[in-house]
C-alpha cells in the first residue's frame, strides 16, 4: 500500500512544482511587444502608408481610374467608358522594415521606382505611440516626347507619420516634397504638401478611407488640392479598394502637380485598387 501511494504522490509533486513555471510562461507570452497594424495596405488610395510588407512577401497592385463621373453621365456611363490611368505595380519586402517596388502608369507611360523604410513602428505596449516611415520615389516618363532623358524625371520624398488611435480610427500625416526636372512655363519645379490620410474600420472586412493633398506655398496654375474617399474590402488574400477621387494619378508627385478637378464641385471620378500579397 505504501509503495502504491508513492506512485500517486510523485506525479502530484511534479505537477505542483511545474505550475509556477507554467504561470511564468503565460505571463511572458502576454507581455510580448509587437508592431501595431495601422493600415490594411501599403498604399491608402494614392498616398503611401506606414504599413510594410513582411520579409519575402510580394504585393501585386492594380490601380485604375476612370473619367469624371458627372460629365455626360448617361452617355459616358458615369465615366466608366473613359479609362484615364492604369498603374501596375510590384512591391517586395526586403526586410520587415524595408520595401522596394516598381510600377508603370499608362498616363505618359511613367515608370516609377520606389522604396520605403520604417524608422519607428507603433507597438502594442505603448512605448512607441506612433509609426514613422521614409519614402522615396523616382518617376520616368517613357512616352516619346523628343526631349532629353534628364527632362523626363520626377521625384517624391516624404516622411509618413501615423497612429492607430483605437480599434476603429487610424490617422496619418505625410510632409512631402515633389520635384520635376522640366516644367512648362509658369509651372513649379518644386512642390510641397502635407498629405493627410485616415482609415475608419467598420468591421473586420470593411473600412472607410480618405486622403487629402493641401499644397503648401506655390502651386501650378489652375490646379486644385487632391481629395479622395474610398472603401476597403478585405477578402482574405486580397484587399479591394473602391474610391472616388478628383485626381487621375496614382503617384503622389503628379497628384500634387496636375490635379485640376475640385472634388466638392462634383469633379470626381471612380477608381479601384487591387492588392494581392504572395509569400515567396
Amino acid at each position: 500500500m505504501r509503495d502504491q501511494l508513492k506512485y500517486y504522490l510523485i506525479p502530484v509533486i511534479l505537477l505542483l512544482f511545474s505550475m509556477p513555471s507554467i504561470a511564468q510562461m503565460e505571463r511572458e507570452k502576454a507581455n510580448i511587444v509587437e508592431p501595431v497594424e495601422t493600415f490594411w495596405t501599403p498604399t491608402l488610395i494614392s498616398q503611401a502608408t506606414t504599413e510594410h510588407l513582411s520579409v519575402g512577401n510580394l504585393n501585386v497592385t492594380i490601380m485604375h481610374s476612370f473619367g469624371i463621373a458627372t460629365t455626360n453621365p448617361i452617355q459616358n456611363f458615369f465615366g466608366l467608358d473613359n479609362v484615364q490611368n492604369v498603374r501596375l505595380g510590384l512591391d517586395y519586402g526586403i526586410t520587415d522594415k524595408w520595401t522596394a517596388g516598381i510600377g508603370r502608369s499608362s498616363l505618359f507611360n511613367v515608370v516609377d521606382f520606389r522604396t520605403k523604410y520604417a524608422i519607428l513602428q507603433q507597438n502594442t505596449s505603448g512605448s512607441k505611440p506612433i509609426s514613422i516611415s521614409l519614402k522615396a520615389d523616382l518617376g520616368i516618363v517613357t512616352q516619346q516626347n523628343r526631349q532629353p532623358f534628364k527632362n523626363d524625371l520626377s521625384t517624391l520624398t516624404s516622411a509618413i507619420i501615423s497612429k492607430k488611435v483605437n480599434e476603429q480610427i487610424r490617422l496619418q500625416l505625410s510632409p512631402m516634397y515633389g520635384y520635376f526636372s522640366s516644367v512648362s512655363a509658369g509651372n513649379q519645379t518644386h512642390l510641397f504638401s502635407i498629405g493627410m490620410g485616415s482609415q475608419i474600420n467598420i468591421s473586420d472586412r470593411f473600412a472607410l478611407m480618405a486622403e487629402y493633398y493641401p499644397i503648401i506655398g506655390e502651386r501650378n496654375p489652375d490646379t486644385k488640392n487632391t481629395f479622395s474617399l474610398g472603401l476597403n474590402i478585405q477578402t482574405g488574400g486580397h484587399v479591394f479598394q473602391l474610391f472616388f477621387a478628383s485626381t487621375r494619378w496614382h503617384l503622389e508627385q503628379y497628384a500634387m502637380a496636375q490635379n485640376r478637378e475640385e472634388f466638392w464641385a462634383g469633379d470626381f471620378r471612380f477608381g479601384f485598387n487591387v492588392n494581392r500579397i504572395f509569400g515567396l
